[in-house]
């Protein structure tokens, strides 16, 4: 933890310290466009899709995908943030393996943000995520994959995706989003 975090909970108590934590990441212009872009996108798209990463601030997030009738899964590799994913339709589990936790269904969409760089972190983990994912995704399905250029090096540049995605349009939606402010990365595919 780091010595601001530190002294902002004790300064202001763990419950306000986090309650500031979460505002500020709500407003950050990556999780803006996700939510004002991306998920409107996606919606629309419908089907099952799957949300990858599940944390307080995105409780609301299978309800946002869903307004057009698509179907939300949830997962997680914390069993503590199942209660933020979607009830009855929520598996914990590791990203790497999420093709056996999800073995009885394809999806055809997954939303995979701030997972790569925050615990799937080496390119061997990363590459088996990533494989994971592909098996999970129909023909076709599609895959936003979010990460940070500060917290791992290029899974694209590094050719990870190649094997399994390739870029395609999406909406309106560029293929890759970069932010002047943030160092997260937003990349579209889709499954090949």
């Amino acid at each position: 933890m780091s010595l601001q975090k530190i002294l902002l909970r004790l300064l202001l108590g763990k419950r306000r310290a986090e309650e500031i934590r979460v505002a500020k990441i709500m407003r950050s212009p990556d999780r803006l466009r996700l939510v004002e872009a991306y998920f409107p996108a996606f919606a629309q798209s419908g089907g099952r899709i799957l949300w990858i990463g599940c944390q307080a601030y995105t409780t609301h997030y299978p309800d946002l995908l869903e307004a057009r009738g698509a179907e939300v899964w949830t997962t997680d590799v914390d069993a503590d943030a199942a209660g933020f994913g979607r009830a009855g339709r929520h598996r914990t589990g590791d990203l790497k393996t999420a093709d056996l936790l999800f073995a009885d269904l394809t999806f055809d969409a997954i939303l995979c943000n701030g997972v790569l760089g925050f615990g799937v972190n080496t390119m061997v983990d990363q590459q088996r995520a990533l494989s994971a994912m592909a098996t999970l995704l129909r023909p076709g399905g599609r895959l936003l994959l979010g990460w940070n250029t500060d917290r791992i090096s290029d899974p694209v540049a590094a050719g990870l995706t190649d094997p399994y995605f390739k870029r395609a349009p999406f909406a309106d939606l560029p293929q890759r989003a970069t932010f002047p402010t943030v160092t997260h990365v937003f990349d579209l595919f889709e499954r090949r």
